[in-house]
């Protein structure tokens, strides 16, 4: 390797201190790569996050490998000796191949231990047309590979091959020394231009890891976040779920409202202080009803945007390009906590709360419930209405009307809403209670 600057006394990641943070079938998996570039003498690095969270010693199951020669051709190989599936990204000169059962059989390493895919990559430098578009790439060396990267702790790469390289940890561009300064720090001025997604991931690392961002970080940062806005809905959106995905959610969503990244986004984009609350909830604080778990993603897009009106979450699911299933989720829930008071009334009768809560996804009804812990009588309408209100149903049905004679129409829909209305109420608790009451509805209507 030329230009590549070794590291005095780094810390060691042998192959067993690999088994011992990833857990001994990851290590071997790791070896058998590894031998395979070691036997064609191929230019091999383990890289990235995955070497930063071995020498913090946290687990990390996400392999990226990058090779200075053809990776999808090496990946190819892989795959046809021990199968998986393989996904080529040729633009990008990557592969993603996919491990299952059957590959850990052939690799004789137990399938639980392992990840469900690893990442290969040509080593490549990368250039953009313009801020905030995808860059263009070109095969180039490791050096250039990890300049091109977004913050230094993750420009650390393992040498893997060729064999008397292996075990090398290369640190071009001062990782390690952040990593022990605990510090957020980008590669280069234009970094957050290039790619505003990085303000996001910025404050992901430095909230998972208790770190800081370093102060000319932190000014690159203010001076890049009208670039927020020019950034597609997708690449937010999946920079977002990561977020969500994150035991320190809450503090890293809160923080970006703080240095006001989602305004930027979104005119609309804001949460609510409790937002940690609500998403640290627990599964014994859960309602006995909810069947959902409390990592939902949907439920936690909800729980994020509860607080913004139906419509201006309408607004925030399409700049962040949402499908439509989890936009109305999103929706429902924002109305159903808009509609608090409502959902509060104690004066309001059970077919009146279950008219407002008809119709939403359980997610929606699940993220109201949470939101609204500071209403308890909407709480506990809403536990009656999923617990009792909304499973009870009149007897008579539209074949039952068809069948008394009643013509087909619009007439149908108020009878039967009408029957349930009356069940929910206790109006009505028997057949022949429903058929006097239905039978002086068709004389009323007539």
């Amino acid at each position: 390797m030329s230009g590549a600057q070794e590291t005095h006394g780094p810390p060691q990641l042998d192959n067993g201190a690999i088994s011992v943070i990833l857990g001994e079938a990851t290590a071997r998996l790791i070896d058998i790569i590894a031998r395979r570039a070691q036997v064609e003498e191929l230019a091999l690095f383990l890289v990235g996050g995955v070497v930063r969270d071995l020498l913090l010693r946290r687990p990390k199951l996400d392999l990226d490998f990058v090779l200075e020669s053809d990776a999808i051709g090496f990946a190819e190989a892989l795959a046809a000796d021990f199968g998986g599936a393989l996904q080529r990204h040729k633009p990008f000169v990557t592969a993603t191949w996919a491990l299952d059962a059957s590959v850990a059989e052939k690799l004789s390493l137990p399938s639980a231990g392992l990840p469900d895919h690893i990442d290969f990559a040509r080593a490549r430098s990368e250039t953009y047309a313009y801020p905030t578009a995808l860059p263009e790439v070109a095969p180039s060396s490791i050096e250039r590979d990890l300049w091109r990267r977004d913050f230094s702790l993750n420009t650390l790469a393992l040498q893997l091959s060729p064999a008397q390289a292996a075990g090398t940890l290369l640190d071009v561009c001062g990782g390690l020394k952040d990593l022990e300064q605990r510090r957020i720090r980008v590669l280069h001025e234009r970094s957050f231009v290039d790619d505003p997604t990085r303000i996001l991931r910025a404050l992901r690392f430095a909230r998972r890891y208790g770190f800081e961002i370093e102060p000319e970080t932190a000014e690159w940062i203010r001076e890049a976040l009208p670039m927020l806005g020019r950034i597609t809905g997708i690449r937010l959106g999946s920079e977002f779920e990561l977020i969500l995905q994150e035991d320190k959610a809450a503090d890293i969503i809160l923080g970006l409202q703080d240095m006001g990244a989602l305004e930027r986004i979104h005119s609309a984009f804001r949460v609510s202080p409790e937002l940690e609350q609500r998403l640290s909830m627990t599964l014994d604080g859960m309602p006995r009803w909810a069947e959902i778990a409390t990592a939902d993603l949907a439920l936690r897009w909800s729980l994020l945007l509860a607080d913004i009106s139906e419509r201006d979450a309408h607004a925030v699911c399409r700049r962040l390009d949402m499908t439509q299933a989890l936009t109305r989720s999103v929706a429902a829930g924002a109305k159903l906590v808009a509609d608090a008071g409502r959902l509060s009334e104690t004066g309001s009768r059970p077919s009146e709360i279950a008219r407002l809560l008809d119709g939403a996804p359980e997610v929606s009804l699940l993220a109201a419930w949470i939101a609204l812990s500071h209403r308890p009588e909407a709480r506990r309408n809403i536990d009656d209405y999923c617990g009792i209100w909304r499973h009870q149903r009149p007897s008579i049905n539209g074949v039952d009307l068809k069948r008394m004679g009643i013509p087909p129409g619009p007439r149908y829909k108020y009878l039967l809403e009408r029957l349930r209305s009356a069940r929910i109420d206790g109006d009505i608790d028997t057949p022949e209670e429903e058929a006097r009451f239905l039978q002086a509805l068709i004389t009323e209507c007539n």
